[in-house]
């Protein structure tokens, strides 16, 4: 049977909304949000805010949403310069340093990753989208101890947080502890069945169940 939750665990990279610690206005005016919502995918987008930064560079707002939509469009490359240029220019600007961390997170720099969302986490220590992330770098690094760590302290802040209990599904299946797994997965079906993750803990409590039956020896079977 394959292990379908490895496959849609791993994908689980958030980039977030600017969240400052201080006053910071990252809100790019009406018509332009109105001009980018028309342009037809992230890459126009993109080139479109590359347009506004090299106009005015040091408008955060600009660079943070420029390394936005090269993140969207898959160029991580450059996202990760914006990033790093919105923390030059605001270096207590929360989603910055979150979003920096996905964009270490999909480039496999994992270490690198775990020291952004660390600083986010210094400016925010109560944003559960940044602890599932961290959870899920310790997750990929294997050290299971960490992660479900970051796991239950994002449910301590936010006890409705599908993603928690996604994530947390995750690894314990990935653990082969199958009935916590189901345990999670429920859960997180039950906040929102509706949703991308609901609908995904669903068909995976479909898959564990059918792993279990298959390893469960049918009355007799071996005599």
């Amino acid at each position: 049977m394959t292990q379908r939750w490895m496959i849609l665990a791993l994908g689980l990279v958030l980039i977030v909304p600017a969240a400052p610690a201080v006053a910071v206005d990252t809100d790019l005016p009406p018509a332009l949000e109105q001009e980018l919502d028309s342009l037809p995918d992230a890459q126009l987008r993109m080139e479109r805010m590359a347009q506004l930064v090299e106009q005015s560079p040091n408008d955060v707002r600009y660079v943070f949403h420029h390394a936005n939509y090269a993140f969207d469009a898959s160029k991580l490359q450059e996202a990760m310069a914006s990033y790093q240029r919105a923390i030059e220019l605001e270096p207590e600007l929360v989603g910055a340093h979150v979003n920096l961390g996905s964009v270490y997170d999909e480039l496999g720099r994992l270490d690198d990753a775990l020291h952004s969302y660390n600083r986010a986490l210094e400016l925010d220590p109560d944003e559960d989208r940044t602890l599932c992330n961290m959870g899920n770098v310790f997750f990929k690094k294997r050290q299971y101890e960490q992660a479900i760590e970051y796991f239950d302290r994002a449910l301590e802040v936010n006890p409705q947080s599908q993603l928690a209990h996604y994530n947390m599904a995750i690894l314990f299946a990935d653990s082969q502890i199958y009935r916590e797994a189901i345990v999670e997965f429920q859960k997180a079906v039950d906040i929102d069945p509706n949703s991308d993750l609901g609908r995904r803990s669903a068909e995976n409590i479909g898959v564990i169940e059918q792993l279990m039956a298959a390893e469960t020896p049918e009355v007799g079977e071996g005599r």
